[in-house]
Parts: structure tokens; sequence; C-alpha cells
């Protein structure tokens, strides 16, 4: 029997451990669905803007400890038609040709400190049937660290390239 007490001790004392470990944080899972999103820019596998309207649907996990700050994880999918962009930039898009349908995963995270110096940093992937009907692999990557408040970002970069043929 005391045994039997021990063993239980132990699995109780196991299972809090996480709560008094984490000291408090405050973890906050969120979902969405079919949310609507616009893409406006240059295409690497084009070689041309193009715009469109999609939907993503994903989960978003936060995670903000005592001491401040926040841990963000997004993780999502999506698919978007886009458009040959014939307009100026994406306050006036003008959709042209159909290019193809891009669908998607993307990870993405967010770690912020109490004084939110942090930075955050994605990847989205997945298959991009052109409208000819080839398909092509297409990947966005960005880095974003950021510097003071009110102060212009340390270390910025987007990156696109497109596989296959």
């Amino acid at each position: 029997m005391r045994k039997l007490i021990l063993i239980a001790a132990c699995v109780f004392a196991a299972a809090a451990l996480p709560a008094f470990a984490a000291g408090g944080a405050v973890h906050t899972i969120e979902t969405f669905t079919n949310e609507p999103t616009n893409w406006f820019g240059p295409d690497p596998c084009v070689g041309i803007n193009v715009t469109g309207n999609g939907i993503e649907s994903g989960t978003v996990q936060i995670v903000e400890p005592p001491s401040g700050g926040a841990h963000v994880r997004v993780d999502l999918q999506g698919s978007v038609d886009l458009y040959q962009a014939n307009g100026p930039g994406p306050w006036d898009p003008q959709p042209g040709a159909f290019v193809g349908t891009w669908t998607y995963e993307a990870h993405i995270s967010d770690q912020a400190p109490p004084n939110f110096t942090g930075a955050v940093t994605g990847v989205t992937a997945g298959p991009f049937v052109l409208a000819d009907g080839r398909t092509l692999r297409r990947q966005v990557s960005f880095h974003l660290t950021f510097a003071e408040d009110g102060l212009p970002p340390k270390v910025f970069f987007a990156h696109s390239v497109c596989s296959g043929g």
C-alpha cells in the first residue's frame, strides 16, 4: 500500500511540475478558419507581379511568461488563385490574366522578450499549379529582428524561390 501511495505521489508531482516550472505562464491556443488573405508582389516562378485573394485556416499558440513578452507559433494552410497584377500596388492591384493556384503551408515563430526587441521568422511553401498545367514549388522565407521601440528593424530579409519545371 505504501508503494502505491508513493507511486501516486510521484505521478502527481510529475504532472504538477510543468505548472510550477512554467511559473504561471499563460498558454493560449486559438484556431481560425477560412480567413481571407490578400496577396500582391513579385513571383519567382513567373517573373511578374501577381495578386489574388485566398483563404487560410490554422492555429496560433501563444505563451506569455510571467516575466513579460510572448512566444507565438502560427501554423496554417491556405490557397490563393493568383493573377497578373496590372495595377501600381496592393492598394490598386487590378488583376489581369490568371497565372495559377498556390496551395501552401506556413510556419511562423515570433519571439518577443519583455522589451519587445525580439524576432519573427517564417516559411511558406507549397505547390503552385500554373494556368498551363505545370506544377512548380513556390517558397517564401522571411526574418525580421526588431530594434528598440521606435527604431527601424535591425535585420529584415524576405526571399522567394521557385523550383520545378
